[in-house]
């Protein structure tokens, strides 16, 4: 019953009629995952344009499920792995298979993806759809960044982008460029959008949920930041004059 162009779609299931197993059956989705597109060694590489896209999909996506459904439905395991891309490159959101109906609930079984679980939950396993946002802002870094959400020696990525917007302008932007994905660095990439995404991831990542924003509130952001991308002229990763709080 739940039906949106940012979620895969369920066509139906099939029993066995040998082990009367019983499978869901979803849509294909032409191009695998934003996983595979991120880490894996593919020939062709997301540019800027598409990463802000792929990840404004999936806000709406996650808007839908927090506002739109009643009751409000939490996914609970948002992670690179989990977002689907069509023959179009457009995001859809897979795998509800840990998804929760209804919000700021209590439980004791812990499930989910290390380097994505909001620390709430983690610690004290409060489920609301602001351990969605956090998740998000993870991934979120993985389009800016081009790295895993946690590495071979265990580190968070989100503990390494700590600190990357503080002090003045020019010393962001020299951070920024130091911590983001190569492969941006080569193309026509207006700082300004790209700034503007990292501080959305941000603002996603605090600690205390009830700061973090809404889906609304990050569909609304991400917007903004196409605009940026639009607007700017050709003049490359150029210090940007239009930065988002």
């Amino acid at each position: 019953m739940v039906n949106h162009g940012n979620l895969v779609k369920l066509e139906g299931f099939s029993i066995d009629p040998e082990d009367a197993n019983c499978y869901l059956v979803y849509e294909f989705i032409e191009n695998g995952s934003l996983h595979s597109w991120l880490h894996e060694n593919k020939n062709e590489k997301l540019n800027w344009k598409k990463r802000l896209r792929i990840a404004i999909d999936v806000a709406n996506g996650l808007q839908y499920i927090h506002e739109h459904t009643r009751p409000q439905v939490v996914h609970k395991d948002i992670k690179s792995s989990n977002i689907l891309l069509d023959s179009n490159m457009r995001a859809k959101v897979a795998n509800f298979g840990l998804a929760k109906s209804g919000c700021n609930a209590i439980t004791m079984h812990i499930v989910g993806t290390q380097g994505y679980i909001a620390p709430e939950y983690l610690a004290d396993g409060v489920v609301s759809t602001k351990m969605d946002v956090f998740s998000f802002g993870v991934v979120l870094l993985e389009l800016v960044s081009g790295r895993e959400a946690i590495d071979e020696g265990g580190k968070l990525l989100s503990a390494s982008a700590k600190g990357i917007l503080e002090g003045d302008e020019e010393r962001k932007v020299k951070r920024l460029r130091e911590w983001m994905d190569k492969v941006l660095l080569e193309e026509t990439c207006p700082m300004g959008s790209v700034l503007n995404v990292m501080s959305v991831a941000i603002a996603c990542l605090h600690r205390d949920p009830s700061r973090r924003p809404s889906m609304v509130d990050i569909v609304y952001a991400l917007c903004k930041s196409d605009d940026v991308y639009f607007e700017a002229s050709d003049d490359g990763l150029s210090t940007p004059t239009v930065v988002a709080r």
